[in-house]
């Protein structure tokens, strides 16, 4: 009965997250509400197989969709413009082909293929090893995608903490555990862990609704912006020089621009300061602003903005008019909406903590 609660959890949690009012990331949401209701058919075919087995044939069908669902929840949330294609639609090809034979185990209450019971046997060892090498390979993927969806934030964003995908990455581990045990229980079921299955299945809900439902925007673009950020990450994740999108000349001029700009109008003191925010300031497209710092300034958005930032903090850790301010207090007023990405940002700038910097200038 334990399993039937679980798994109600994770069903209610798939409603929840369908429905959240919130506008963005929509179709994101949508994938991996379906990876939530898939897990919890999954869990509730424990209690239910004795009651009704016919549901265990469908819960069985859910399980191929599992990885799939998680794998393009996550492609939804980390690549602003993507399509889903009829490539796409290949990823569904096990869940088709075991479908087939459910249905017609539901209708004739036997399989379409007889086979002699020792193969059938190893067909289904089969099933089985074969459904957890496909989690294991949509895991590391997913892994993967995320890892690089850490790097292209910091493109286009400098609020990199509400937008990276942590709790994401941090769900994957918790799979990966799960994964394992699943593994592991064929063989060595008699395990501490195995009953407490459960408790750990009913905590990552938990976090899940923790960290889905306030979820902010990934991309916060025009539809049009959204093409030029894919662009832009395509550019930088491949290997090949990106297209010269200004002249020499075009590079100087914007560069002395953007240099005025931030020393006037100090744009960088906006919390939520972003690429297509910036570009607007210099009159320019997502893209070419993109172009002028990787290529004429040799550093991303994210780099670029905290340097201006960890320069005023210094200033200000400096300045006998702010001793009022906080540590803390010091990294807000230099555009900072985090004491942690100020820390983080100021120690990996400077060397040294806000803390020792002060100590060290200070008299």
């Amino acid at each position: 009965m334990i399993h039937s609660l679980v798994a109600g959890c994770f069903i209610i949690l798939a409603f929840i997250v369908l429905i959240n009012p919130p506008a963005h990331n929509t179709k994101a949401k949508y994938w991996f509400s379906g990876f939530l209701l898939c897990v919890g058919l999954g869990l509730a075919e424990r209690d239910l197989y004795q009651q009704n087995p016919d549901f265990v044939v469908v819960s069985e069908c859910s399980r191929f969709l599992i990885a799939p669902f998680l794998y393009f929840s996550i492609v939804y949330f980390t690549k602003p413009k993507f399509v889903f294609s009829i490539y796409s639609s290949l990823h569904f090809i096990p869940f088709v082909i075991f479908s087939f034979f459910a249905i017609v185990f539901l209708i004739q209450h036997e399989y379409p293929l007889s086979l002699p019971k020792p193969i059938s046997r190893y067909f289904g060892l089969f099933l089985s090893f074969s459904l957890k090498l496909q989690i294991l390979i949509y895991w590391v993927y997913s892994f993967l995608l995320l890892r690089k969806h850490r790097k292209n934030v910091q493109l286009f964003s400098t609020e990199t903490n509400q937008v990276n995908l942590n709790w994401l990455m941090n769900l994957l581990y918790i799979i990966l555990v799960i994964i394992v045990i699943a593994i592991l229980s064929a063989g060595f079921s008699h395990l501490l862990i195995f009953p407490y299955l459960p408790i750990i299945y009913c905590l990552c809900s938990g976090f899940i609704a923790y960290y889905i439902i306030p979820q902010k925007e990934i991309y916060p673009f025009p539809e049009t912006v959204k093409a030029e950020i894919q662009e832009i990450i395509e550019v930088s994740s491949s290997k090949k020089s990106p297209i010269a999108r200004l002249t020499d000349p075009e590079i100087a001029f914007f560069k002395t621009k953007l240099e005025f700009i931030m020393e006037q109008d100090k744009p960088y003191l906006q919390s939520d300061i972003n690429l297509f925010q910036l570009a607007e300031y210099l009159n320019i497209s997502t893209h070419d602003l993109s172009f002028l710092l990787n290529t004429g300034l040799s550093i991303n958005f994210n780099d670029y903005i905290n340097n201006y930032r960890i320069n005023e903090a210094k200033r200000l850790l400096k300045s006998p008019k702010h001793t009022h301010l906080s540590i803390e207090g010091i990294g807000y007023e230099s555009g900072f909406s985090s004491k942690s990405s100020f820390f983080t940002s100021f120690k990996k700038i400077v060397g040294l903590s806000p803390l020792a910097f002060k100590k060290v200038d200070m008299p």
